[in-house]
């Protein structure tokens, strides 16, 4: 009776620390994740996206046309969001992953943000904001209620006396194991709606 009592307790121990190993890398994964938009080193981007991401990764994005599948978009998305893309901040207290073998699913909440030195720069980001929001638009309604909707909330913004913007957000996704290595199989941002600052 005690060899078997021995034994099933050998077994939860060895439970829990594969179970804390697998914790520990999955946690690690997401670090370097911060690690890519703390940087935004875009000459890192290649390696980056070979080491963290399968070749058929799904991306959605938070823009209406960032629907990407593939290691190659996958580089063009994290390059663009590093060279002008809000500044993330991830929590990871919040991380919530379930794992089940070779695959993990997870939620982190986090914030995106951005600086402006004075109103001046800050109208000339939303200038250019609204142009590339013209520019992915297919029709003349869309584009001008894109634009008229898009102006208002960054001039609210802007004039609200505060010369940085910062809004909540919720990435979600899953990962798989490849080779005792885990890879984001997909990423969705998103941020919560209505878009308020944080």
């Amino acid at each position: 009776m005690f060899r078997k009592i021995y034994l099933i307790f050998l077994f939860l121990c060895a439970a829990i620390l594969v179970d804390a190993q697998i914790n520990k890398s999955l946690l690690e994964v997401f670090k370097k994740f911060q690690e890519g938009y703390t940087k935004r080193d875009t000459s890192s981007v290649e390696k980056f996206v070979d080491e963290f991401c399968t070749k058929d990764i799904q991306i959605i994005g938070t823009g209406d046309e960032e629907w990407l599948q593939s290691s190659t978009s996958a580089k063009v998305l994290f390059k663009n969001d590093w060279l002008y893309w809000f500044a993330l901040a991830i929590d990871t207290s919040s991380l919530n992953i379930i794992q089940s073998g070779k695959v993990a699913f997870f939620r982190v909440k986090g914030i995106a943000s951005i600086s402006f030195p004075n109103k001046d720069v800050a109208y000339e980001f939303a200038y250019t904001r609204l142009q590339q929001l013209i520019a992915l638009e297919k029709t003349n309604k869309s584009k001008l209620l894109s634009y008229s909707s898009e102006a208002s909330n960054l001039i609210q913004q802007i004039e609200s006396g505060s010369l940085e913007i910062r809004y909540s957000i919720r990435i979600s996704g899953g990962l798989v194991k490849y080779s005792d290595k885990w890879k984001f199989q997909q990423i969705v941002y998103s941020f919560p709606y209505p878009l308020m600052r944080e």
